[in-house]
């Protein structure tokens, strides 16, 4: 349960579920994770720790993870990411079986950005895809991209991700103390990118538009919130960068962030660069909930989260970035980006309510059960 889209997602849904009267029971391989402590905020969500070390540990994962499904008799398994969807396919050996179904976090992914054990991985789901009742796409893209690739277009649905819009939400009695924090004074705008330091993100991209930008509006500041390994090649990369384009001192990287809430509401816009991989990226939803408009890459459904054709540019263009990025801050104040309109536009859509009932709906349509 460490910081991540998918992770939070388990964590909103398991929630919203428990609190419409349903049994949930969450596994994972390793304990420690940041967001275990939310869950544990629900008394009524059981925490499963199947995982093991070592080759010995996969197969004492599989073997415990059956044990829990043939021990609490569940109706429903309900994986997340590739290898936890794969896994549950050892429910098929249970009696009674129940209903298997995985949940699709992603789409169009490069895979010369990943290893062979991902590519491998992603080839099983295709071909073990009959052996389930159900997928659940976070995204219309993800799921025409995996009809596309072999799977039921019967069995293949599209639920988006829920975004918590009580804890997403404008708050401006915490801006002027996180932007004071970070050093940001009246005059300068802050633009935030809320995500993993991984090649898909295109954090290239990202700071090739910094430099762009900062020569048309020197006030600009960036602050990168995501995961990061200071030994990683890629992240030695992007720094090496900012360096040698000499923006290093306007950027400011602060790993993951357990509350992303406060550093989006010190934000003026927030960004997302990704030239691949995106489903439904929660960063860009969860920005509008606090009422920060969001400048995006097409990529994924992010286009259709944020509604607006001015604030979607093409991937791996820094140009088109850096001048979304300068019209949108200059035009804060028009009435397409103001708050309240970004923020309704988020609970309209994706609110944890009438996503769990979406969900609650299409589980008991495999179970008989509702």
């Amino acid at each position: 349960m460490n910081i991540g889209g998918a992770e939070r997602q388990v964590v909103g849904i398991s929630k919203e579920l428990t609190r419409m009267g349903h049994n949930v029971q969450v596994a994972v391989v390793s304990e420690g994770g940041a967001l275990e402590s939310e869950l544990a905020e629900s008394p009524a969500i059981q925490f499963h720790v199947i995982g093991g070390n070592g080759i010995l540990g996969k197969f004492q994962y599989l073997w415990k993870l059956r044990s829990l499904i043939s021990r609490e008799r569940f109706d429903v398994v309900y994986g997340f990411l590739p290898v936890p969807n794969l896994a549950t396919l050892v429910a098929r050996s249970t009696r009674p079986r129940p209903a298997i179904v995985w949940g699709i976090r992603s789409s169009g992914l490069d895979f010369k950005q990943y290893s062979a054990r991902v590519k491998w991985t992603m080839r099983l789901e295709k071909w073990l895809s009959p052996l389930t009742d159900l997928a659940i796409t976070n995204s219309g893209t993800a799921r025409a991209e995996y009809v596309a690739k072999g799977f039921s277009g019967s069995k293949t649905h599209h639920i988006p991700n829920a975004i918590d819009a009580d804890r997403f939400s404008p708050d401006p009695s915490i801006r002027e103390v996180v932007r004071n924090d970070l050093g940001i004074n009246s005059e300068e705008h802050l633009i935030g990118i809320f995500a993993r330091i991984h090649p898909m993100k295109d954090f290239e991209n990202f700071l090739r538009g910094a430099s762009v930008a900062l020569k048309q509006m020197p006030t600009l500041k960036f602050v990168c919130a995501g995961h990061y390994d200071e030994h990683d090649s890629y992240f030695g990369s992007i720094r090496r960068l900012s360096e040698e384009l000499g923006i290093a001192g306007r950027i400011s990287w602060t790993g993951p962030v357990v509350e992303p809430e406060r550093l989006m509401n010190a934000c003026d816009i927030t960004t997302l660069t990704s030239d691949s991989g995106e489903g439904f990226p929660n960063s860009v939803a969860e920005s509008m909930a606090c009422g920060i408009p969001c400048v995006v890459t097409d990529i994924g459904d992010s286009a259709l989260i944020v509604d607006d054709p001015e604030k979607v540019v093409d991937p791996k263009n820094p140009d088109q970035l850096a001048k979304a990025w300068i019209s949108t801050i200059k035009n804060i104040s028009e009435s397409k980006n103001k708050p309240e309109q970004l923020r309704s536009s988020i609970i309209s859509r994706f609110s944890p309510e009438s996503i769990a009932t979406r969900t609650a709906e299409l589980l008991g349509s495999v179970t008989g059960k509702n």
